[in-house]
C-alpha cells in the first residue's frame, strides 16, 4: 500500500482537526518556550553549568520535524524565524567534516565515536529526519545538505573505514533516517549503511549501560532471529521500523518476516487495552508475555508512538486491516492521553489505574517509581513532547492509501482527499460517533475499512442499502460519477475481557466506546474505584465540554470496615460516570480506573 500524503489529503474539520491545530497553534510554541533556555540554547556550542545532555539535539531536532509538517497547514511567520535561526546555528556550528553534536563538540571533542551508550546516532538521525522534513516540506533548505555531509562522514567512519570504537547505536534511530533520508534522496549509500547497521545488530558483543542485558538494546540476537520483543520499548520499536523499510526497500523476507513476528509478539502478548508498550519502568522495558501492571504502567508515550509508525510500515509492505486496527487503538487512547487538552502539558508515562494515597506516598518517600497524575509542561527527559507535535503534523498520511489502482479508507477523520480519478469529501463524528457520510466525484475503486470495534454497521450508496463485508476487513465500492455513501459504524459500549494470565486483570472487565478505552475518575466517583463493578452498558450518554461521558448501573462493594471480616461484603448499587481514557486527569490530581469488578 502506498500511504498518501498531505499533498492529496487534508483534515477538514471534527475531533482530530482540533487536536491538529491546538498542536500548532498552541504546542509548538509552548514546547519552544520551555525548550529554549536548555535544548535550544545548547545549539550556541559553549559550555554551560550545568552542562548541556547528550540528547538535547534530539529534542531540538523533533520540535524542527514538527515545524516542518505543522507548518504545511499552519503557516507561521514566528515558527519559520526560530527554524531559520535554529538551523543557522547548526549550519553555522557544523564541523567541517560534517559532523555535528553539540554535547560532545563542547565536553568531549576527544570522544567523539567512543561512547556506544551516549546517544550520538540517535541525535544524528532525528537531526536528519528533520532535515528531511523540512527540506519535503519547503521550510528550510538548509539543513538538508549539512545532514546529508553528516550521514556521508557516518558511512566514511562506520562504514568505509569502520574505525569508530563501536558498530551500532545504543539507542536505534539512525537507522530508520538513513532509510528516510536515501528514500528522499536516491543515495543509495544511505540505504547501503542503513542495513550494514541492521545486519552487525547483535552479532558481536557490545558496550551496554552497567547492570544492563543485550536484550535491553536488542544486541542479544541478529535482528533477523529475534522473534520476541524484549528490552526498552521505544529503542525495540525503533528498530522494528528500520526491519520492515529495509526488508521493504531490499526485498529481505527474512528482515521482514522477523518485523511481522516481533509485531504479533507486541500486540498478541505484550500491549495494554490502550495501545501502551513497554510495561516496567526498570529500563521502561518489554518484559514477560502478559505481564502488564496497571498502576505501575510505564506504557511511555514515544513507544505508542513508534508502534503506530511500525504499523503504518509494516501497511507498506502488505496492507492489512489489523495494522490500522492497531494504530486506530494506539491513536485514540494511549497518544491522546498524552497530552493535556490544553496542549500545554504531557505526560511521558500513561497508567491504567491511578491510587492518590499511594501516588503522594511514594513521592514523598522517593519511592523508585510512581507515575505523576496530573501532565507537567516539561521533563528532564522531554522526548515525548515534541514527538506528540511531529506525529500529530503527520497524521495526514495514516487515514488514506492507494493500492491496486483502489482508493483505501483506513481511518474515519473528516478529511478531503484528491487523487488521479477521483475526489472524495468524508464528514464523520469519528472518534465521538459512528456516523460517517462520504461524497465522492470521479470515477474508480473504493475500499473501506470495518472497524473490528463496530457492532452492527450499515451503509447505504445513493440512498439504497449496501452489503458490506465482515468487520475487521474492508468492503468495496465502485464510484461512477458523483456517490454518496453513508455509513453507521455503530460504535455501541461493550464490556472487554482481558487473557487470563494478565493476572492483575483477572475477575475483571473495562469498557470501550467505538475506539476509546473508557475510565472511572474519583472526581466524578470517589475513591475505592477498584471496588466498582459496572452492571449494564444501558445507561446514559451526555457531553460535558466536548468530552462524551457515561452514566452507567454500577455495584460498589463495601464491607463491615474491618480489616479482615467473616462477613461476605455488600454490593451497593450506584451510577458510574465513564470518560474516554485520554480525557482523563484534566480536572486536577485524582483516582482512575479502567479495569472494573467483572
Amino acid at each position: 500500500m502506498k500511504p498518501l500524503g498531505p499533498d492529496s489529503v487534508v483534515l477538514t474539520d471534527g475531533f482530530f482537526k482540533e487536536v491538529v491545530g491546538r498542536n500548532a497553534e498552541v504546542s509548538l510554541m509552548n514546547i519552544y518556550r520551555r525548550f529554549q533556555p536548555t535544548r535550544f540554547a545548547a545549539l550556541d556550542c559553549v559550555k554551560r553549568d550545568p552542562p548541556s545532555h547528550i540528547f538535547f539535539d534530539s529534542d531540538v531536532a523533533k520540535w524542527l520535524e514538527s515545524a516542518a509538517y505543522l507548518s504545511v497547514r499552519y503557516p507561521s511567520e514566528a515558527i519559520a524565524k526560530i527554524v531559520g535561526e535554529t538551523v543557522g546555528k547548526i549550519v553555522a556550528h557544523q564541523l567541517p567534516c560534517g559532523y555535528f553534536n553539540s554535547y560532545y563538540q563542547v565536553y568531549k571533542p576527544d570522544r567523539i565515536f567512543c561512547e556506544r551508550t551516549e546517544h550520538e546516532l540517535y541525535c544524528a538521525g532525528h537531526l536528519i529526519e528533520a532535515a528531511v522534513a523540512l527540506d519535503g516540506t519547503g521550510l528550510n533548505k538548509e539543513l538538508l545538505p549539512a545532514m546529508r555531509k553528516y550521514a556521508d562522514y557516518i558511512y566514511e567512519r562506520f562504514y568505509v573505514k569502520r574505525d569508530a570504537a563501536f558498530v551500532t547505536c545504543g539507542h536505534p534511530e539512525i537507522e530508520l533516517a538513513l532509510i528516510r533520508l536515501y528514500e528522499h534522496t536516491k543515495e543509495e549509500k544511505y540505504l547501503r549503511l542503513a542495513k550494514f547497521f541492521l545486519d552487525e545488530r547483535g552479532t558481536r558483543a557490545e558496550e551496554i549501560y552497567p547492570g544492563r542485558e543485550p536484550q535491553y538494546d536488542q544486541t542479544h540476537l541478529p535482528v533477523r532471529e529475534q522473534r520476541e520483543a524484549v528490552g526498552h520499548a521505544v529503542r525495540a520499536i525503533y528498530l522494528y521500523i528500520a526491519m520492515a523499510d529495509a526488508g521493504r526497500l531490499t526485498h529481505d523476507d527474512a528482515l521482514i518476516d522477523a518485523a511481522k513476528t516481533l509485531f504479533r509478539s507486541i500486540v498478541d502478548q505484550k500491549m495494554y487495552i490502550t495501545g501502551g508498550t513497554g510495561s516496567n519502568y526498570v529500563g521502561e522495558w518489554f518484559t514477560e508475555p502478559y505481564d502488564l501492571p496497571n498502576e505501575y504502567a510505564y506504557a511511555e508515550t514515544c513507544s505508542a508512538i513508534a508502534l503506530a509508525l511500525f504499523c503504518g510500515r509494516l501497511s507498506k509492505i502488505e496492507n492489512r486491516a489489523e495494522y490500522h486496527e492497531v494504530f486506530e487503538r494506539v491513536l485514540c487512547n494511549n497518544i491522546l492521553a498524552g497530552q493535556s487538552l490544553s496542549g500545554k502539558g504531557f505526560f511521558y508515562t500513561n497508567p491504567l489505574e491511578t491510587n492518590l494515597p499511594h501516588l503522594k506516598f511514594a513521592h514523598e518517600h522517593a519511592v523508585p517509581y510512581q507515575p505523576i497524575a496530573e501532565r507537567v509542561e516539561l521533563f528532564d527527559c522531554s522526548c515525548c513532547p515534541p514527538n506528540l507535535t511531529r506525529f500529530f503534523g503527520q497524521l495526514e498520511t495514516a487515514l488514506y492509501g492507494e493500492e491496486e489502482s483502489a482508493l483505501l479508507v483506513n481511518q474515519y477523520l473528516s478529511s478531503k482527499v484528491s487523487i488521479a480519478d477521483m475526489v472524495l469529501l468524508l464528514q464523520s463524528e469519528y472518534p465521538l460517533g459512528g456516523h460517517v457520510r462520504i461524497d465522492a466525484e470521479g470515477t474508480g475503486t473504493l475500499k473501506l475499512r470495518i472497524p473490528a470495534w463496530s457492532g452492527k454497521p450499515t451503509c447505504t450508496v445513493n440512498g439504497k442499502p449496501y452489503p458490506i463485508r465482515p468487520r475487521g476487513k474492508y468492503f468495496t465500492v465502485k464510484i461512477e460519477g458523483k456517490t454518496e455513501i453513508a455509513l453507521d459504524l455503530d460504535p455501541r459500549l461493550r464490556f472487554v475481557y482481558a487473557n487470563e494470565r494478565v493476572t492483575e486483570n483477572s475477575g475483571r472487565r473495562a469498557v470501550e466506546y467505538g475506539p476509546l478505552v473508557l475510565c472511572a475518575e474519583g472526581v466524578d466517583n470517589g475513591s475505592a474505584l477498584r471496588n466498582l463493578s459496572v452492571t449494564s452498558l444501558h445507561g446514559e450518554r451526555r457531553t460535558e465540554g466536548g468530552i462524551p461521558c457515561f452514566l452507567l448501573p454500577a455495584e460498589r462493594l463495601t464491607t463491615d470496615g474491618a480489616l479482615y471480616s467473616r462477613k461476605k461484603p455488600k454490593k451497593v448499587p450506584c451510577t458510574v460516570k465513564l470518560i474516554p481514557y485520554y480525557a482523563w486527569a484534566n480536572r486536577g490530581e485524582t483516582d482512575m480506573q479502567i479495569w472494573f469488578l467483572a
